[in-house]
């Protein structure tokens, strides 16, 4: 989850400044998402998907596409 919301966050906190809170949202789930795409070839050493150690390489972290789903 984390990889998708910290970009979304420093992201929305540096657009938010030019006061266009609709382009600034749509900056941060566009970070999000690419946050979540960056998890495909991760090996998870957090949450449930531990469980599955190398296998988990080449999907992604279903928390963090959950909170591109969000956002």
């Amino acid at each position: 989850m984390m990889d998708a919301l910290l970009p979304a966050t420093e992201t929305y906190v540096r657009a938010v400044g030019s006061g266009d809170w609709g382009r600034a949202l749509a900056a941060a789930a566009e970070a999000a998402r690419k946050g979540a795409e960056s998890t495909s070839e991760l090996v998870r050493r957090k949450g449930r998907g531990t469980y599955l150690g190398e296998r988990a390489k080449g999907h992604k972290d279903a928390g963090a596409e959950a909170v591109a789903l969000l956002l």
